[in-house]
């Protein structure tokens, strides 16, 4: 007996499962799509909204603006000056007012250039207070008529350089002395041993006769600096010695200034400071404590320098990427309460700028160990020393002082008001 095939079909329910799970899977996928486009936009609309929309004031921006302003001020390299000079260079004190009207011509000179006497006498053309040539006598170089000029025979007579004093104190004392003008040393208990804050310019009297009677020696130029009581005595400023009245006849110091005309920020910056017996005579304290006092100032001044540098980088970083919660951080207040924005403190703004090169430091120092001391304490710290003054036994030292200048530091020494270049 035999068996017939026949095909089996499957339920119907079977295939209704299987459509409804592929149609589920195509609803999930389908809504998982739309869900990425969704948050994608979403994320757009929401990022364009944070970043069109102000989150900094006008002022903060200002502030943040003007402290970048500040940065680079700070941190601009110190003003070089090229030797020899320009023939075109002009004089910023002269003044068609106080100056001289026509060019004036020193005629038939023995001149001494301040490293020998010349062989022949020449004629020494000024304009506008700039030398503008030096000629052979009587060779007519200047190329002007006699009637455009003022001319001044001087039979062979010598001329020289203006002589250059680099440690004085008239215009801060005078002469005579009184007590009521005597403004050389700022010393009194609060302000103690170190005082790079205070400014010899802060006390020039611009009547001071003495000036007359040191350029009737030959001494034109001035380097006027704050005695030498403090570790740290102040900064110094280069006058003319000459007592000149402005263009509106007033008297006023910054017409004595060597720097009258040039720009602020450009003039030259010199600080005075002192070792060994003075500080020691006057505030009392060992060359230990001394060196301990000016170490810690110097160390204030340091930290100071770091988190200015570190204040700039950061917010140039913020202003370029607009990142308004770092930009709000730089400028907010800390927790002890002191102001946002770049990091200054007017006591220490002096010797910061020692630190970054600005300002050429003077040091009356008469001992080999001070010397060495002060020697020390620029390597540690950085700065650079332009001069020792009133070195009486630098002679005992040639070979130390000789090899600071492989730092950038000593170039000069002052003997009492001599001024010798041992380098």
């Amino acid at each position: 007996m035999g068996f017939t095939s026949t095909p089996i079909k499957a339920p119907k329910q079977r295939h209704g499962l299987l459509r409804s799970r592929i149609l589920l899977s195509c609803l999930i996928f389908a809504g998982l799509v739309l869900l990425y486009f969704q948050t994608s936009l979403l994320s757009r609309y929401s990022f364009k909204l944070r970043t069109s929309s102000p989150r900094l004031s006008q002022s903060q921006w200002d502030s943040l603006d003007a402290g970048l302003r500040r940065c680079a001020e700070l941190q601009a390299p110190p003003e070089r000056y090229s030797f020899p000079l320009s023939s075109e260079r002009t004089n910023p004190r002269w003044t068609s007012k106080s100056g001289q009207k026509k060019p004036v011509l020193l005629q038939n000179v023995t001149l001494f250039d301040g490293d020998v006497f010349l062989s022949q006498n020449v004629d020494v053309l000024f304009d506008k207070g700039v030398i503008r040539t030096i000629s052979p006598a009587g060779s007519g170089a200047s190329g002007l008529e006699h009637e455009d000029i003022d001319i001044q025979e001087l039979d062979g007579a010598f001329v020289t350089p203006g002589l250059i004093d680099m440690h004085s104190h008239h215009l801060v004392d005078t002469w005579p002395t009184y007590s009521a003008t005597g403004d050389v040393n700022e010393i009194h208990p609060a302000t103690g041993p170190v005082t790079p804050f205070v400014r010899a310019l802060d006390s020039i009297k611009p009547y001071d006769q003495a000036a007359t009677i040191i350029a009737s020696g030959g001494v034109t130029s001035s380097l006027i600096l704050p005695g030498s009581a403090n570790i740290m005595g102040g900064e110094g400023v280069m006058v003319k010695n000459i007592l000149r009245r402005g263009d509106y006849g007033e008297e006023n110091v910054d017409e004595l200034l060597l720097e009258h005309g040039v720009p602020q920020a450009s003039r030259r910056r010199y600080m005075k400071m002192a070792c060994g017996e003075n500080p020691r005579r006057v505030h009392g304290h060992t060359r230990m404590g001394n060196a301990w006092i000016f170490r810690q100032h110097m160390a204030r001044a340091k930290e100071l320098r770091e988190r200015q540098d570190a204040w700039c980088a950061s917010a140039a970083a913020a202003r370029k990427s607009g990142d308004y919660a770092a930009i709000s951080a730089l400028l907010a207040a800390g927790p002890d309460g002191k102001p946002g924005g770049l990091p200054e403190d007017l006591e220490l703004d002096s010797t910061v700028a020692m630190l970054r090169g600005k300002i050429g430091v003077n040091i009356h120092c008469y001992e080999p160990e001070d010397l060495e001391v002060m020697i020390r304490h620029s390597k540690e710290f950085g700065f650079r020393i332009q001069a020792f003054h009133h070195s009486l036994s630098a002679w005992k030292v040639p070979e130390l002082i000789k090899s600071s200048e492989e730092y950038g530091h000593a170039g000069y020494l002052s003997m009492g008001f001599r001024n010798v270049n041992l380098l």
